[in-house]
């Protein structure tokens, strides 16, 4: 449609080591699982809720020596760790990030850290046999071998003043885009008979996504956009489905995919889902 250049831009990943997530999270359990991982040290996220079920993510990590995870809460992934660090929040720390163009900005601390917590960058610098470093040094340091000495402190109060460091956007880079042409034979072939058949749509509720905001009592309260629904788990059909499978409002059915069973409120008479 002509929109690259125009108002469609490319730049850079602006991850510092831009990888397949997914890709890399089957290699280390596949590299647990063979037994292969001394140390895994996990900075701030919940692999054992979050990652796909098909991983075993959980069996799999009990198979590692030593096991650190850095996080806000105690939550499944720290149950299994030898050690839980608590972590600052980040407006108890000091740190930087990128937007989604590139540009850099200085994240400064509202208050101290109330539980003594600990910054990714000071368990690294930890781990790197520095036990001593504080996150305002480890994130001044880095921004001073940047640039020359003597531009530096100037450099460093006007990017707190302003909050962001200018020129730092990525620049765009040209794309070359010769058009997609889909054959009938890439599309996938129906099913035999439709009417046999179900299709299942797992979707993040609205107000606690994929659980992690579940110990929130007032987003749970929210009542969903569609429905209503507040503190339920609902499993959304369509009005002839319900009748063909004989099930009304408020009957609790069991999905069953893949090994893997789940029960629900049915919303048979609904008009939402399908």
């Amino acid at each position: 449609m002509g929109n690259v250049g125009t108002t469609v831009f490319y730049t850079d990943p602006v991850e510092a080591r831009s990888v397949d997530q997914m890709g890399s999270l089957r290699e280390l359990v596949a590299d647990m699982q063979a037994g292969l991982v001394d140390l895994l040290v996990i900075l701030g996220g919940n692999p054992v809720y979050q990652a796909p079920a098909e991983l075993r993510f959980s069996e799999h990590l009990s198979k590692v020596k030593l096991r650190v995870h850095l996080g806000l809460y105690e939550d499944e992934t720290a149950e299994l760790c030898h050690w839980h660090i608590p972590e600052t929040h980040y407006l108890e720390t000091w740190s930087d990030a990128r937007a989604f163009d590139g540009t850099v900005t200085i994240m400064q601390p509202l208050i101290a850290p109330l539980h003594g917590g600990k910054s990714a960058h000071e368990l690294l610098a930890a781990l790197m046999g520095q036990p001593d470093r504080a996150s305002y040094s480890i994130v001044r340091d880095y921004w001073r071998g940047q640039l020359p000495p003597e531009d530096f402190e100037r450099f460093w109060r006007t990017a707190l003043h302003e909050g962001l460091i200018a020129n730092t956007a990525l620049p765009p880079r040209e794309v070359a885009y010769g058009g997609l042409r889909i054959e009938d034979s890439d599309l996938p072939s129906p099913p035999p008979d439709r009417r046999s058949s179900m299709d299942l749509l797992l979707r993040p509720d609205p107000t606690i996504w994929d659980g992690r905001f579940a110990n929130n009592g007032w987003l749970q309260e929210l009542p969903k956009p569609l429905t209503k629904l507040t503190w339920d788990n609902a499993a959304l059909i369509s009005p002839a489905t319900a009748q063909r499978l004989g099930l009304r409002n408020e009957d609790v059915v069991e999905l069953r995919y893949q090994g893997r069973t789940g029960t629900g409120a049915d919303l048979g008479r609904a008009r939402a889902g399908g």
